[in-house]
């Protein structure tokens, strides 16, 4: 099953050179330079100005020969934003190509990578539109809590077609497969055996994942956001308090002359709950909240292995989702179980 899941100056080069790449710098080594100029304003989640905070902008310079194809040198600015959250970056530019990013800033969580910006053309010496002014907007720290956060990497799943049970605070299968004692989830995996087909011929599948829940209340919902998103923080720092199914179902298949389908997505995330205890009246008194970072993915090594990235508050009702990756419940990890964003 396919996988349907910080300086500025390394963050901003980076980009710049992934875009540049697609010139062939080999052949082009005197192209023209021309000024160049924007305005970038710095704000908060809250949309307030941030100031005092460092602004990079970088772009190609010139390719470098050498080994393993050389290396592209950049020109890099950088400037600090004034009360207003605003800085007026002037640098030269050959492409018409910049990557312009923050550093980190206390107080903030990390931009990952960079944002960029195509100038249209050149007109009267200098690169248009001049001064443009573009925003970045940073996430604040505020109330980062220890949580049970593990990438369950390829886990081998025990048994197709059977209903099992995950405990997220274990870490594992529940018994007679594993260590775990709650089931929190209860994930069924399907796979249609593939048919005999001529050699050349790609084969038909059918794949589908079931996650259901153990309580009245338990449940999950989507929530999409790119996986590379420009802020360490991804989702939002609270779980919705409803709009919980219980029972979520992924599926992939491909019929012999039909082209492939499947439910899985790069931008998918899931916020659930789960360990939901009601009073008489059928109002939530106790539950847990987490999340999940990307999507479910099946396959690896072999296709009977789950690998997702999951992250459990344990203080019952707290919808806080803002984990801090220095208090981590999740003891003896492997270092492919790790979790380090927040």
């Amino acid at each position: 099953m396919k996988n349907i899941n910080k300086t500025i100056i390394s963050c901003i080069v980076l980009s710049v050179a992934c875009a540049s790449a697609q010139v062939n710098w080999f052949a082009k080594t005197n192209l023209m330079r021309y000024p160049a100029q924007m305005t970038i304003k710095v704000l908060d989640d809250d949309d307030h100005p941030i100031g005092g905070i460092s602004v990079g902008a970088s772009t190609f310079s010139k390719h470098i020969p050498g080994d393993n194809f050389g290396t592209d040198e950049h020109e890099i600015v950088t400037e600090v934003t004034d009360t207003n959250g605003v800085v007026t970056l002037a640098f030269s530019c050959i492409t018409g190509e910049v990557a312009y990013s923050t550093r980190p800033f206390a107080g903030f969580y990390g931009n990952v990578g960079s944002q960029n910006f195509r100038f249209t053309g050149v007109t009267s010496g200098q690169w248009q539109p001049w001064n443009p002014t573009k925003e970045i907007h940073i996430k604040r720290i505020l109330n980062p809590v220890p949580m049970y956060a593990r990438r369950a990497n390829e886990i081998k799943i025990p048994t197709k077609g059977e209903l099992l049970g995950y405990d997220l605070m274990v870490g594992d299968w529940v018994a007679p497969y594993g260590k775990g004692e709650t089931s929190d989830f209860i994930l069924k995996y399907e796979s249609k055996p593939e048919p005999k087909v001529p050699s050349r011929a790609y084969p038909p599948y059918d794949n589908a994942l079931t996650v259901r829940f153990s309580n009245n209340g338990d449940g999950i919902q989507s929530f999409f956001a790119p996986q590379h998103s420009s802020s360490e923080l991804r989702l939002p720092r609270q779980a919705p308090a409803d709009g919980y199914e219980s029972v979520l179902m992924k599926r992939e298949y491909k019929e012999p002359g039909q082209s492939a389908y499947t439910d899985f997505r790069e931008d998918q995330n899931y916020f659930f709950r789960v360990r939901t205890k009601k009073d008489a009246q059928g109002n939530i008194v106790r539950a847990l909240y987490g999340k999940i970072s990307g999507d479910f993915f099946v396959g690896g090594s072999d296709d009977n292995k789950l690998t997702f990235t999951y992250y459990l508050n344990p203080e019952p009702n707290s919808r806080n989702m803002e984990f801090d990756p220095k208090k981590n419940l999740s003891q003896n990890l492997k270092f492919m179980e790790g979790v380090r964003a927040p």
